[in-house]
């Protein structure tokens, strides 16, 4: 009797692992009649939180989670690892045709893709239906709907794309209640549907007055035109459901509908400068607590996204020190909270008169270089994101000051090996270009504190910080010069 309920129990587990991960998985096989240049890569749009260089957190995460050349085999299977649902792009390339289709992805999904020759594809298999409404009805973004309506970006007036718009939004509303007439529908789906089908056309209205504002130039809006596109969000957005955070679409105009009323109590300081001020950051937090108590994930989403901002970029740290404290008793388990304090911390090691942190970067003849072996004349440390980056844009200033200030360009974009660096480096004698391999560049993250926003800093003759956050400024830098006279004495 004990072996026949050892058996029973030891079935029970094994069927209860099963089950379970199961249940934390979905299928996808992609397939193809037959063999052919063609590749189909499946790319999991994750939203959650994630460390990225340059903004501290980004709100999304693009993994790509399969990718299937059908010139060398016609099906690949992938298991995906899913607690909750998840937006997925299926991205088509092939015979001069790029498409993508968005999917809509659940804990124990079994799906089958067939990708047919004239570049379109089908679905079978668990929950296919909700891949071909999404197939029927649903773009990517609401950018690729412009062409089809006929959008010319050299006419000034383009209304009847407007028109189109929301039709649109007719259409793919009345679709989605016949479709729930004939298939159970999860709430993540339609949350996903909704929030859609109602931000896109607001965005693409923003979109044609803006250009209808702007005459087909480059200019600058007035007071009263920014008001009338603010207008817009403001009387179209309406809060949807926490699911609805799975739509970029709407995750972009829930921050911008948040923002708007801070940003007009609390004007930009600078027309040259466009980062949030201080009193407008604790005020737009605020507001989303306020808005948002009774969605628990959007209000966690935006006091996030703005105590992230504060900790990034805003130079000063004492905004994000009193949004941090507030988050931490509001949010205890959220998992950014270190994240953050770690940020500040940071910055908070590079006030002017800190000595600079020394890291060994590689020169292009491949030799070693300290940063302290710089010292005896000031520095100015340039970080560049992509090769080249800045480059032109400091070349008065680098003619101005090359023999009183070493001007230093460091390569911290990852993933480019030193070889193909030193190829597309233009030296000269005015500059030092130094490249930081991925592990050098997470220590300048962590010690440096690099960020696209602030690719600048300015360190005097003796390695002590003068400035380490200065932003970019368009079409002249002058925060920047002002740095640089001060130690090219």
């Amino acid at each position: 009797m004990k072996h026949i309920n050892f058996l029973i129990l030891t079935l029970f587990w094994v069927t209860f692992s099963c089950v379970a991960y199961a249940q934390n998985t979905a299928n996808i096989t992609l397939t193809a009649a037959k063999q052919a240049p063609v590749t189909v890569t499946l790319v999991l749009e994750d939203v959650h939180f994630h460390p990225n260089l340059g903004t501290g957190l980004a709100d999304a995460k693009l993994d790509a989670v399969a990718s299937v050349n059908f010139a060398e085999k016609t099906t690949e299977k992938a298991v995906i690892q899913l607690n909750e649902p998840k937006m997925m792009r299926l991205q088509y390339s092939g015979g001069g045709v790029n498409k993508t289709w968005m999917l809509f992805l659940q804990p124990g999904d079994d799906l089958t893709v067939n990708v047919a020759e004239n570049a379109d594809v089908t679905f079978t298999g668990k929950n296919a239906g909700y891949q071909t409404f999404l197939k029927n009805y649903f773009l990517e973004n609401q950018y690729q709907y412009l062409p089809v309506f006929g959008y010319k970006p050299s006419q000034i007036d383009n209304k009847s794309v407007v028109q189109q718009s929301d039709s649109l939004k007719k259409v793919r509303l009345d679709a989605f209640e016949k479709f729930k007439m004939g298939n159970p529908v999860v709430p993540a789906f339609e949350a996903y549907v909704l929030a859609t089908t109602a931000t896109e056309p607001s965005l693409t209205r923003q979109l044609i007055q803006e250009k209808i504002m702007r005459r087909n130039r480059v200019a600058k809006l007035d007071a009263t035109q920014r008001k009338e596109l603010e207008d817009f969000t403001l009387t179209d957005f309406k809060i949807q459901p926490d699911d609805a955070l799975l739509s970029q679409a709407y995750r972009d105009e829930l921050r911008n509908w948040a923002l708007i009323p801070s940003t007009r109590k609390f004007p930009l300081e600078s027309e040259t400068r466009y980062e949030i001020s201080p009193d407008a950051l604790k005020d737009v937090y605020a507001f989303s607590k306020e808005k948002l108590a009774n969605y628990p994930k959007q209000k966690e989403y935006l006091a996030t996204y703005w105590l992230n901002y504060a900790a990034t970029a805003i130079p000063g740290i004492e905004t994000a020190k009193t949004l941090l404290a507030d988050y931490k008793a509001t949010f205890p388990q959220s998992p950014y909270s270190e994240y953050i304090s770690k940020l500040i911390q940071t910055k908070e090691s590079l006030q002017p008169g800190a000595a600079i942190p020394d890291i060994t970067l590689l020169n292009t003849d491949s030799t070693a270089v300290t940063v302290s072996s710089l010292q005896g004349k000031p520095v100015l440390m340039v970080f560049s994101f992509s090769i080249g980056q800045h480059e032109p844009g400091l070349k008065v200033l680098e003619d101005k000051y090359a023999d009183k200030v070493t001007f230093t360009y460091v390569s911290v974009a990852t993933g480019i090996p030193l070889s193909t660096w030193k190829q597309y480096v233009k030296t000269r004698p005015t500059a030092k270009h130094l490249w930081a391999s991925d592990e050098n560049i997470d220590v300048l993250k962590e010690k440096y504190g690099i960020d696209i926003r602030y690719p600048f800093l300015v360190i005097d003759g003796a390695g002590k910080i003068v400035n380490r956050w200065i932003p970019q400024e368009f079409p002249a830098n002058k925060t920047l010069e002002a740095e640089l006279q001060k130690v090219a004495k």
